[in-house]
């Protein structure tokens, strides 16, 4: 059977079209991580229809056969200090494997990424699972291992987010837009999570600032998410100290995921994150009366907030496993291999 991975451009595609890609991508995910939630279809739409944002831009490719839909690629490329990296993810439905699909895919995604400038790209696979197989056989080699964890909330005593306040402190929660008079330090702190494990991954965290916290919200709400917060702030100078984040598709309220939690240096080992992330549980158990999980994910080395994690009930999961491989290097390994 030759099959051609051919580009695919969602904003012209039909409804029935994405609803191809949509229903693959329910399989394969269902199949891989089945224990993780999968985005409404209306927000999977509305996501596909806006592939380019001034924060990053998404390539997608496919692969069918005979009227059917065999596996599919998207690409991320970001701007700013990831503009030569790019994000891969490709998606084989398990009886399709190891018939070269996700090969031939790999094979249109290199020069199209190099022709963007991307010198390296990179992907999160399953530990142990096909996908770490197929990066390992193609010569990717692992940067970074995630631990994946999951939160039931009817099986969690709710007390253990009734923890104390921190002395000095006061927590201020929003959702999806930081108010004016602490965005500026609600940037600095996201800026600590610059120090945050990442192993060998070419990824290098962002600088935040306040246009760059705004643009981050514009693009949220244009793809239909939505993002509640909580911040501490340092009652002496009003200084946000730190941050948590979650965020949340509507049509889909009783599955979220928690994001960042960062701490600002000076003030870390008080319990803040863990304060914050108590208020955030608070917050949502009140307001999602349909919540049932909430997923997260943290490096093994992260161990002060893998035991705020499981202080608040999360259990872990699955690892997944962070890979990385030179554009030039892939290409020319595949074109040894080329018949």
């Amino acid at each position: 059977m030759t099959v051609e991975a051919l580009p695919f451009a969602p904003e012209h595609a039909s409804s029935d079209e994405l609803g191809d890609w949509y229903r693959l991508l329910v399989e394969v995910d269902g199949a891989d991580f089945p224990s993780l939630p999968v985005p409404p279809f209306e927000t999977y739409e509305r996501r596909m229809r806006t592939p380019t944002t001034s924060l990053r831009t998404l390539l997608h490719w496919g692969v069918g056969h005979a009227g059917g839909l065999l596996g599919t690629a998207g690409a991320t490329i970001l701007t700013g200090e990831n503009s030569e990296l790019a994000h891969l993810v490709v998606r084989v439905p398990t009886a399709g494997r190891r018939a070269g699909v996700g090969t031939r895919l790999l094979r249109a995604v290199l020069p199209a990424i190099r022709g963007r400038g991307c010198r390296t790209v990179s992907g999160h696979v399953k530990a142990g699972a096909d996908g770490e197989e197929w990066a390992k056989a193609l010569g990717f080699r692992q940067v970074l291992r995630m631990t994946s964890f999951r939160l039931d909330v009817a099986g969690t005593d709710p007390t253990r987010w009734q923890t104390e306040p921190v002395p000095g402190f006061r927590l201020h929660q929003w959702a999806d837009v930081a108010p004016d008079d602490l965005v500026e330090g609600f940037a600095r702190a996201r800026s600590a999570m610059a120090d945050q494990p990442l192993g060998e991954s070419a990824y290098r965290p962002p600088t935040w600032t306040v246009e760059r916290v705004r643009q981050f919200e514009a693009e949220m709400r244009k793809a239909g998410q939505s993002c509640r917060y909580v911040v501490a702030v340092d009652e002496r100078t009003g200084a946000v100290a730190g941050f948590t984040e979650v965020a949340i598709d509507p049509g889909d309220e009783s599955h979220c995921r928690q994001l960042d939690t960062g701490v600002v240096a000076e003030f870390r080992g008080l319990g803040l994150g863990l304060a914050m992330k108590s208020s955030m549980m608070r917050r949502l158990t009140a307001e999602l009366p349909r919540l049932e999980q909430v997923h997260t994910e943290t490096a093994p080395e992260n161990v002060p907030m893998i035991r705020v994690n499981s202080r608040l009930g999360y259990q872990p999961e699955h690892t997944e496993v962070s890979v990385q491989a030179d554009v030039g290097a892939l290409e020319a390994l595949l074109d040894s291999r080329t018949p």
